[in-house]
């Protein structure tokens, strides 16, 4: 069993830690914080981000950002890997995956989850409560993927791209680096970087002017 380190001591760590304790695989589970604080639901907080090398002297080899903004999760990710941590795959016992989709380290598999054949997800993401990603999906790194999203077969997703609460994109959809895609929108073909969509079929949100 080895020890777990978690960065992030926020709402969105709440879950992350009851899936990593779910799993029953780590002797130990600690976080970081930049906020000051000793403990953080019942575990100990070691410190702030000063605290890396430390948390891996201590034996604390793994780890997984949680926190939810992909930005600031994969500057993170990146800063913890160049102290020489190894990013965790956290996957809640509840959550179904195919034997021949792949999760690459850093990534958590919520409770419900589904990741069906031939997935590939990549490093440092987020698949949230109950989505659902289909057949030959490809998820770049550090996405964000909402409860309740469900994703059809052929999917393919760019890197840090967000997609909110109960979103849906259509079999062979694409959707862009850094683009958000809102809630309970319905991707049908595309959507390009760094591009918000919302809506029904989703379209892009146009600019409020002041």
């Amino acid at each position: 069993m080895t020890k777990l380190l978690l960065w992030g001591a926020g709402g969105h760590a709440k879950v992350v830690l009851d899936c990593a304790g779910a799993m029953r695989t780590f002797q130990n589970i600690a976080f970081i914080d930049d906020a000051a604080m000793d403990e953080f639901c019942g575990h100990p907080v070691l410190g702030t981000r000063a605290l890396l090398a430390a948390a891996l002297r201590q034996g604390y080899s793994e780890i997984l950002v949680s926190i939810g903004d992909n930005s600031i999760r994969a500057a993170c990710f990146a800063l913890a890997l160049e102290h020489g941590l190894v990013g965790a795959t956290v996957i809640h016992p509840s959550a179904t995956i195919s034997p021949s989709a792949s999760i690459a380290p850093g990534t958590v598999i919520m409770p419900g989850a589904i990741v069906n054949a031939g997935a590939r997800i990549g490093c440092n993401c987020i698949v949230n409560t109950a989505a659902i990603i289909e057949h030959d999906c490809v998820i770049g790194d550090h996405v964000h993927i909402s409860p309740g999203v469900a994703l059809g077969g052929g999917v393919r997703i760019g890197a840090l791209a967000h997609l909110g609460l109960g979103a849906i994109a259509l079999p062979g959809a694409t959707i862009g680096e850094r683009a958000i895609v809102g809630a309970g929108s319905v991707v049908l073909k595309s959507v390009a970087p760094t591009t918000t969509v919302v809506g029904v079929p989703a379209r892009v949100l146009a600019p409020v002017y002041c």
